[in-house]
């Protein structure tokens, strides 16, 4: 998984348009007779454009707006389970001690409230690296038992991606009868998320956290969507993995389920 993770960033901003800048640093020093030397400062020029558009909110909203376009049609289906995919964990350090990240716990608190009562819930997420104490759908169902006081039927213990948290629950579900499901995951991850279940057999109600109406805070109206800022671009990062994550998924088949 960590050479995965490798992979992505190396794909997505800041890296590329960072590299492009340490490359035209370097060709500045050949000798001015070089031809690569007059790419010097063209090079400089188109990767600091790149990252101050990837940075403004302007970008991250039309990037965003791609992303819902990714979604297909909901298909008339009347769910008889919920099920929450994980969104990360905080883990100390020193201590070892983990919790839901921000993301994760949205997702828990959202399908809490918005969820029918009389739904079973299935919470879907493992352990992503190998010093991960406990599986994320463990923290998920814990949080919601504990928290929210709704009972948690399935725990889907081993999945790693979101192709796995598809194959592993799927399998779970159609043990249990299951076939149309609400699911419950961040709109910009819904998309990805509903077609991976989709090829596994299970029907999506989408219940999605959030909505493409938060892309442009008040703060960021005017002059200021085309300012850079760190928010947007975490913003783009997200946005643009989903983007290409949609189309690997769609050239690649569904994972065997997985063990653990």
């Amino acid at each position: 998984m960590e050479l995965q993770t490798a992979l992505a960033t190396l794909i997505m901003p800041p890296f590329a348009p960072l590299v492009g800048l340490l490359m035209a640093f370097v060709f500045w020093f050949f000798p001015a007779s070089n031809p690569v030397a007059k790419l010097s400062l063209p090079l400089a020029i188109l990767c600091f454009l790149t990252l101050w558009i990837c940075a403004t909110p302007a970008f991250s909203g039309w990037l965003g707006q791609r992303v819902v376009k990714l979604q297909s049609p909901v298909p008339e289906v009347e769910p008889t389970a919920v099920v929450v995919l994980g969104g990360g964990r905080y883990r100390d350090a020193v201590s070892g001690a983990e919790r839901l990240s921000a993301a994760s716990l949205e997702r828990v608190a959202w399908a809490a409230a918005q969820a029918p009562k009389d739904l079973p819930i299935l919470v879907s997420g493992g352990r992503v690296y190998s010093d991960e104490k406990v599986p994320e759908a463990q923290l998920m169902a814990d949080a919601l038992e504990n928290i929210f006081q709704r009972p948690v039927s399935w725990r889907e213990n081993c999945s790693r991606t979101t192709a796995e948290n598809a194959t592993n629950s799927a399998a779970l579900l159609h043990d249990a009868g299951v076939e149309g499901v609400l699911l419950v995951t961040h709109w910009w991850h819904m998309p990805r998320a509903a077609e991976s279940f989709a090829r596994a057999g299970i029907q999506v109600q989408p219940l999605p956290v959030g909505s493409p109406g938060e892309l442009v805070p008040r703060a960021e109206s005017g002059l200021l969507r085309w300012l850079p800022s760190a928010a947007a671009l975490l913003r783009s990062q997200v946005y643009w993995r989903e983007l290409v994550a949609d189309q690997w998924y769609r050239w690649r088949p569904l994972p065997v389920r997985r063990s653990c």
